[in-house]
């Protein structure tokens, strides 16, 4: 009767395995990875190619004879900091995630024990097979971007970027050049345009109101090509410029470049306009996508994961239309900020054209250019032009109690080298890691058939200027600095919603934040700082 009893259970055990998923549990020892992605645009296929190549490197034999790893992803975006902070009941090594988690990084738990590895001795380990250290073969932005401030002031890493992607505005370059159009240098003549395409029957931008893709990506590059690039960052950083002297003051909020960027956005999409798809405020962001590529709008705020993200789609719908990257137009209202502030928009497209032709100094200008603008006013246009905007945030993370914390730290050093680089580019069709690697010189082949958004992405940030990742900055991850709060974190939510009663204009909207950052809610952000007791 036992032995019968023994039969029948294992008999069930094998049909609950067969119908019921039966899972074997992943061992958790120094020899097995365990990987979680985080799975958005840039997908989470890639990280197997990446594993295997890993896996077989000699050196990684040698020291894991009993190499593993397991893979698990989905789309939550909180997943990767909450499994982090479950401590030791957690048994995942490696995150791919995307978030900064920068205020959790000094957190502990019992014992005073750490949740994140400090990873500031791997940031200064050579790369396998190459010269340099994994802190010398991070992209300069991306390692600035990486640099963690602790309350005490002094500075370590915690987490290792893993995307270098760009955000902006696409656009259909085959509509627009079976519709004669020109790609405008400046907002004045991007406005014009707009109404150029309306004229021709077409609608110009597609969007989701759902993602604040106006709010986190345009808003931002116009308030930073208005401001520039440090006062942009002194925002970032609570700081104002008074009697000469760098303070702290919630006067960051009244930056003027804050309004302006938005009255351009107001010019765009404030409803009603025959601007923007009927249907905006009801779309999700992958149906926006999808009308995106059959022409029901040529323009899109979005990034370069775009491409990584629909590639199928394209490919099972027969769509043959490149998107690609518009370089971001200059806000016109920057004359503002010259010697000469009453350069007119036509005066500045023309210097913006000379820069696209290759004037990177006043000396490089034509003459008949250099006789329209002074050097300090080219300089502002310049890096006004040159300003792009990353994908912030994506980071990698080793929780300091995982089992494989050592195994997973030789990984993140592996995605440095050459050869992972390269793996990347494939895996992705066309994405990158934040590493120094040149793949139109390394990879001929490789690079000549990526599509033309990645080709354009990496044309622009070969010489680009970057604007520095909010979470860069202390009065951001700890105390509590924002572009937006409330209502206002979503701006084309605000602007294109169809009941009169909840809508906001620009100067609202700029005015509305200023209201909030009252006296005690300034000081709050001192004192999570540390900065007042």
């Amino acid at each position: 009767m036992k032995k019968l009893i023994v039969i029948l259970l294992a008999g069930l055990l094998a049909a609950c395995c067969m119908f019921g998923g039966c899972k074997r549990k992943f061992s958790n020892d120094d020899n097995s990875l365990e990987i979680y992605v985080a799975n958005f645009g840039y997908g989470y296929e890639w990280i197997y190619d990446l594993l295997e190549d890993f896996g077989s490197q000699p050196e990684i034999q040698q020291k894991y004879p009993n190499f593993k790893y397991n893979v698990s992803s989905n789309t939550s975006r909180t997943q990767a900091l909450d499994k982090i902070l479950q401590g030791e009941t957690n048994t995942v090594d490696l995150f791919f995630s995307i978030t900064t988690a920068a205020d959790k990084y000094e957190s502990t738990y019992s014992g005073g024990k750490p949740y994140f590895e400090d990873l500031t001795e791997l940031y200064k380990t050579k790369v396998p097979g190459e010269e340099v250290t994994l802190a010398e073969k991070l992209d300069d932005n991306f390692l600035k971007m990486s640099t963690f401030t602790r309350l005490d002031g002094s500075t370590g890493y915690y987490a290792v970027p893993w995307v270098a992607g760009m955000q902006g505005m696409l656009y259909n370059m085959s509509a627009f050049e079976r519709l004669g159009l020109k790609v405008p240098n400046t907002t004045d003549e991007l406005v014009k345009l707009c109404q150029q395409i309306v004229d021709k029957g077409e609608t110009p931008f597609i969007f989701s109101s759902k993602e604040n893709y106006w709010t986190c990506m345009m808003f931002l590059l116009w308030w930073a090509q208005y401001e520039g690039a440090e006062n942009y960052a002194n925002f970032y950083q609570g700081i104002v410029e008074e009697n000469g002297k760098a303070v702290m003051s919630r006067d960051v909020f009244r930056q003027t470049g804050r309004l302006r960027s938005l009255e351009v956005i107001e010019s765009l999409i404030y409803y009603p306009t025959d601007f923007i798809h009927d249907n905006v405020n009801t779309l999700v962001f992958t149906q926006a996508q999808a009308k995106f590529l059959i022409g029901e709008g040529l323009m899109m705020p979005n990034g370069d994961w775009f491409e990584t993200e629909m590639s199928k789609t394209k490919e099972e719908d027969n769509v043959t239309d490149v998107f690609t990257f518009m370089k971001t137009p200059v806000i016109s209202s920057i004359t503002e900020k010259l010697v000469d502030s009453d350069m007119k928009d036509e005066t500045l497209s023309t210097i913006i054209d000379a820069i696209d032709a290759g004037a990177s100094k006043y000396s490089e200008l034509p003459e008949s250019v250099a006789a329209l603008v002074c050097e300090e006013d080219f300089a502002k246009i310049y890096e006004s032009r040159k300003l792009v905007l990353p994908v912030g945030n994506h980071n990698a993370f080793v929780p300091a109690y995982a089992t494989a914390k050592e195994l997973a730290k030789d990984f993140l050093l592996y995605l440095a080298t050459d050869k992972a680089n390269n793996l990347f580019i494939k895996a992705t069709n066309g994405a990158s890691l934040p590493f120094k690697y040149n793949v139109e010189e390394k990879d001929p082949e490789l690079y000549a058939s990526l599509p033309d958004i990645q080709k354009d992405r990496l044309d622009m940030q070969s010489d680009a200027i970057y604007m520095m990742n909010e979470n860069t900055y202390a009065a951001v991850y700890y105390g509590g600095i924002s572009r937006f709060t409330g209502d206002r974190t979503s701006v084309e939510n605000l602007m294109t919603v169809k009941n009169a009663d909840y809508q906001k204009d620009a100067e609202q909207i700029y005015k509305d934040e200023i209201a909030y950052w009252t006296a005690d809610r300034w000081d709050s952000v001192l004192e999570n700082m540390g900065l007042l007791k």
